[in-house]
């Protein structure tokens, strides 16, 4: 290799800043940071030369691979070809908050589809074989005793796990998740500021563990609120079963003149299917979603919803797993805020 292309080393930062070879490792490994002159000159060597540690020389010196396993779990069957049946919204979200902090902090993260209830196997194969450092998940609501099988073996291995959307406190597992209680709070008294006396609460079974917490919050709300509230359930999250079930209950004469959907792709199909039953959106009915995810603000009427962190929760999970990795204490939970985001599928209620 060329000289000049020849990539920098520790050494290159050590003569340039003026710092013993150790000096540079350390601060590097984040054993010690150094302060004043040294600090400077260390941070300008490193910025100057482009320096950029080098990751299997790490996982050599380490014992670590470099490596953050991010397992998604899909109810799809795909010997049936249904490939985005149970494909939860948020998970390209999360994957891209968590592949760029990642990048920065100088990790990568492999992500791995897991079917349906197989997160919590593929999560202990992963830890017993050591090809990750720390892995992330995102999965329907685990049962407890999954949950507890899975600290088991992170304690027994050392290797830290973030939850999303979960809340849930566990030694050697975090949980990062948005205030979903809240943002079903916010929906409540959206809908009951502008009239609304009779409501639903749209959701889908089986289901994860952001959309349950919405619903409570949701339901907790409208209860002090006086409002009625009435659930529909479909059978998965796909807008077929979404209209499937929402059809008999639009049909409806007695209706609610509201439907609070615990996310956006639900909502979406509700008001496809109150479009196709001759219902105006929303002086007939009006919708609110949950995400705010890219098509909210395409369809029409364009969808009024409680904005999701996604990007952001995945990059915070890559941050705490990262600190753990290093020695430092595994964060037990981090809590993102939820921005009510108002567009026109929501009015007052007929009457008001």
């Amino acid at each position: 290799m060329d000289k000049k292309t020849k990539p920098p080393t520790i050494a290159d930062v050590a003569a340039l800043a003026g710092v013993s070879a150790q000096t540079v490792s350390n601060f590097l490994t984040g054993r010690f940071k150094p302060r004043g002159q040294n600090l400077q000159r260390l941070e300008a060597a490193i910025s100057q030369l482009g320096y950029r540690p080098s990751a299997a020389a790490r996982a050599l010196r380490l014992k670590q691979s470099g490596i953050i396993a991010m397992l998604l779990e899909d109810g799809a069957d795909h010997s049936q070809m249904r490939l985005r049946e149970g494909w939860e919204p948020l998970h390209g979200m999360f994957l891209y908050g968590a592949t760029t902090k990642a990048r920065e902090l100088g990790f990568y993260v492999t992500p791995i589809l897991t079917r349906q209830g197989a997160a919590e196997e593929e999560a202990i194969r992963l830890v017993r074989e050591g090809r990750a450092d720390a892995l992330i998940c995102s999965t329907e609501l685990m049962p407890e005793t999954q949950l507890e099988r899975l600290q088991r073996i992170a304690r027994t291995e050392r290797v830290p796990i973030a939850m999303l959307q979960e809340n849930r406190e566990r030694e050697f597992i975090c949980s990062v998740a948005a205030a979903d209680e809240d943002g079903g709070e916010q929906a409540a008294r959206h809908l009951a500021e502008l009239g609304h006396e009779r409501v639903a609460v749209m959701t889908v079974k089986p289901s994860w563990p952001g959309p349950v917490r919405r619903r409570i919050g949701f339901e907790v709300a409208a209860a002090k609120l006086g409002l009625h509230t009435e659930v529909w359930e479909a059978e998965h999250y796909t807008v077929e079963a979404v209209r499937r079930r929402a059809a008999p209950e639009l049909a409806r004469e007695d209706r609610p003149t509201a439907v609070f959907a615990v996310n956006d792709v639900i909502a979406v199909a509700l008001i496809q299917q109150a479009i196709e039953l001759k219902l105006d959106v929303p002086r007939n009915l009006s919708v609110l979603g949950f995400n705010d995810l890219d098509v909210a603000a395409y369809v029409r009427p364009a969808l009024t919803t409680l904005r999701t962190p996604g990007a952001a929760m995945g990059a915070r999970a890559v941050e705490v797993l990262v600190d753990a990795i290093s020695g430092k204490p595994l964060v037990s939970t981090a809590l993102l805020p939820i921005e009510f985001v108002s567009r026109q599928s929501t009015g007052a209620a007929p009457g008001k």
